[in-house]
């Protein structure tokens, strides 16, 4: 069984929140938008091995005047990996009176948690319900959310480096604590680390792994075929099993992530006696804070045969790349509620995947993080637009605007990407044939919104012609060094080009324009970035 849904209303920072889990699951969403009272919420439930947690004032969602709700919910529901096997496992039996049977043929488990402020304090009470939401007449649910804790813990894990040294870690015997202790104190002060050292903490993962988790180990893994490629372009899992690593020497990035590990999950596991078998849900909080890249990428290779669930925010493109696209949630707060957005509202081919993984995920990934796409034809429009925003006022990338070069990967599936997402998206053309191309294909993807709202199409052929006839001419003569009136506009400007290139003649605008101030920007581009900056703060 894994967790499947989480359902949060009125807990901490979050409002409102339905968020539906994978195996692996990357949880990206800006700050104050409601991850870490996610995890506050499942540690408090099923990460301290107490039965059962009994909220307090602090818990309750305050609105923006401060205020606290007076009650707050927080429903878990688990889903069985094969349908009716909850009916046939010894093990998953001893949940039996919570399993609800639904019309998908699998079975579920659906676990809440509640609070009410009252006079004489915070009240909290546990049950189950079954598929329709009815609360389950049970004679003792209190010792079966015992039971699911014991089943299915939770572990947190973070930077452990600046927090207490005295956390308690429990090993499976007396000398890997104490190697591991020592391991974590040398850890902790950045010291290198000797052959020795790091294989105590190669054997204290190893045991660690093989006693409670092995059971339901990584299997080996199908090959992949090319729609899997597209989806998870990205793939750090084939970095061997357990018992193949070996300590390489003080400088193995491997054996010391490796080391690290250990010592997070034993610390994350507490003194909490852990049943084998256990299905653990391990929280993993932006594990790119304190790692360099090429030691993230050796960490999560390690993690990505863990063979529990696990829930990853991470700020990191590169990680994020490693997730198949469709275990990626997006974490948007509204007034009323934190949306949680993925892939599956569009259609996507099997090109359109291909594209996506290569454009957006392998050499764009920070592109996920963005509120919102400026969508422009090639490198001269990015050189220009980020300038002349900037002598607008607008500083893109504090405002979540990112500028992406569609040409190569086509419009269409990076749009659909962004309507998935919840990313805001505008389209910057030219208006020579191609151009009015792309405008009419925006314009076939328009659901009754606003043709202004995504779409700019610039009243000459190209940019170089709109800047030209746009106050800018000037600088396109001095640059082509040509200053008679009978030589024709496109003649300048391809000579202007030839001498200092697209992108040089980019600058050299911003230059010109800079000089004369924002006034000297074009109107239509002003338009534009006013209305691309408004709906990306509507985000916030």
């Amino acid at each position: 069984m894994y967790l499947e849904h989480v359902q949060i209303r009125n807990f901490m920072g979050i409002n409102q929140l339905s968020l539906a889990l994978d195996q692996s699951t990357a949880l990206i969403g800006e700050n104050a938008w409601g991850k870490t009272s996610l995890f506050r919420a499942l540690w408090r439930l099923l990460g301290q091995g107490a039965c059962c947690y009994q909220f307090v004032e602090d818990d309750f969602y305050r609105n923006e005047q401060g205020e606290a709700v007076d009650e707050l919910q927080i429903v878990l529901s688990y889903r069985e990996h094969r349908p009716g096997i909850s009916q046939h496992s010894a093990r998953l039996a001893r949940l039996a009176p919570a399993w609800m049977a639904h019309k998908d043929h699998y079975h579920r488990i659906h676990y809440r948690a509640r609070a009410r402020r009252e006079a004489k304090g915070v009240v909290s009470s546990h049950d189950f319900l079954d598929a329709g939401g009815v609360p389950l007449a049970l004679e003792q649910p209190s010792a079966l959310v015992h039971q699911l804790i014991e089943m299915n813990p939770v572990f947190r894990l973070r930077d452990s480096r600046g927090a207490p040294q005295d956390l308690p870690i429990v090993s499976l015997n007396g000398d890997y604590e104490q190697l591991l202790t020592r391991l974590s104190e040398q850890l902790a002060e950045e010291d290198e680390l000797s052959r020795d050292d790091i294989k105590a903490g190669l054997d204290a993962v190893r045991q660690l792994f093989e006693h409670y988790f092995t059971p339901q180990g990584a299997t080996s893994r199908a090959p992949r075929r090319a729609r899997d490629i597209a989806v998870h372009p990205v793939t750090l899992s084939q970095l061997g099993r357990l018992n193949d690593w070996q300590p390489l020497g003080e400088e193995s990035g491997l054996s010391l992530a490796l080391s690290a590990l250990a010592r997070t999950i034993l610390q994350a596991r507490g003194g909490r006696p852990i049943e084998p078998g256990a299905r653990p849900l391990l929280l993993i909080e932006d594990p790119e804070s304190r790692l360099h890249p090429t030691m993230l990428a050796a960490t999560w290779g390690i993690l990505e045969r863990f063979p529990g669930q696990k829930l990853v925010t991470t700020n990191s493109g590169d990680l994020l790349s490693a997730f198949p696209l469709h275990h990626l949630r997006r974490l948007v707060r509204t007034e009323h509620q934190t949306r949680c957005l993925r892939i599956g509202n569009e259609r996507y081919s099997a090109e359109d995947m291909r594209r996506i993984a290569f454009h957006v995920r392998i050499n764009r990934p920070m592109s996920l993080f963005a509120r919102y796409w400026l969508l422009v034809e090639g490198e001269t429009e990015i050189w220009l637009l980020s300038e002349l925003a900037r002598i607008c006022g607008y500083v893109l990338p504090a405002e979540g605007i990112r500028i992406i070069e569609f040409a190569q990967c086509g419009h269409s599936p990076l749009i659909k990407v962004a309507r998935d997402f919840g990313i805001g998206w505008h389209l910057l053309t030219d208006g020579d044939e191609a151009g009015q191309k792309y405008a009419q294909g925006v314009r076939s993807m328009l659901r009754g919104e606003r043709e202004s709202d995504h779409l700019t199409v610039l009243p000459r052929s190209d940019i170089e012609h709109y800047l030209f006839y746009n106050g800018l001419e000037q600088i396109f003569r001095q640059e082509a060094q040509i200053n008679d009136k009978h030589t024709p506009p496109t003649r300048i400007i391809e000579r202007a080009l030839s001498r200092r290139s697209k992108p040089g003649m980019a600058l050299a605008v911003v230059e010109a324009i800079e000089l004369q101030g924002p006034q000297r920007v074009p109107a239509e581009l002003r338009r534009m970035f006013a209305r691309v900056v408004a709906i990306a703060r509507r985000q916030r």
